[in-house]
């Protein structure tokens, strides 16, 4: 019975010991290759250009593309926002803000701020709710408008309803672990019901460890976490 019960304490001792170990340093050894930041100054640059938050803008794009710029997706989609052709020879004909930029969707500079033009202006279509912009990048005007009817993302295809959870989980973790990177005041949009940031205030290890962890079980398990 002694033997069994030291056993058990040795055991247990080693599971927290590894449990503790893997919080504490599976994010400083991955966290970087499950959330990159490439592109940064086109980030900052093209998230002032339109007054948006740019760990959103950044959380945006390793969605869409993972950092690639090459990618296309099986609809058309190009670049890092993974713009469609039509959407960005509108944009690109239309925004002053575009002007003098490389005429290439596949440009890191140029695809970053063609998606943060089409974002902007869905958070202004929508009031500054960050959910139903980010809704209707992915799914269209009127997959926001029946969100926005019904006030629930089940009314939504399974891609479009996990869009914006995973994009906002991952912002989260992008607000923490890049807080100096992201140079700046961040400007929200007026009515966002996110908190308002004047500047990114660099964490402590520990405080960037837990929003990692917050941010990737959310990203994981937005499937079943409305």
């Amino acid at each position: 019975m002694k033997r069994k019960a030291v056993q058990t304490i040795l055991v247990v001792a080693v599971v927290g010991i590894f449990g503790i170990g893997f919080y504490r340093y599976f994010p400083a050894i991955f966290a970087d290759d499950i959330y990159p930041l490439d592109y940064v100054n086109e980030i900052n640059e093209c998230a002032d250009r339109f007054g948006l938050d740019k760990p959103l803008l950044a959380a945006l794009i390793l969605k869409e593309s993972n950092y690639n710029p090459r990618a296309v997706s099986r609809a058309g989609a190009m670049g890092l926002a993974q713009v469609m052709p039509a959407t960005y020879r509108g944009l690109m004909a239309r925004a002053p803000e575009l002007q003098g930029l490389k005429d290439d969707p596949f440009d890191p500079h140029t695809s970053i701020c063609v998606g943060a033009a089409y974002l902007a202006g869905a958070m202004a279509h929508y009031d500054g709710d960050w959910t139903a912009a980010l809704i209707s990048y992915n799914g269209g005007d009127g997959a926001a408008r029946r969100y926005l009817a019904a006030r629930d993302s089940s009314v939504l295809v399974t891609e479009t309803r996990l869009y914006a959870p995973k994009i906002l989980a991952a912002r989260d973790v992008y607000a923490s672990m890049y807080a100096d990177k992201f140079t700046g005041p961040i400007q929200l949009m007026p009515g966002s019901n996110q908190p308002v940031m004047q500047k990114m205030e660099i964490q402590k290890p520990s405080d960037k460890t837990k929003a990692f962890w917050k941010g990737f079980i959310k990203d994981a398990f937005a499937r079943f976490i409305k």
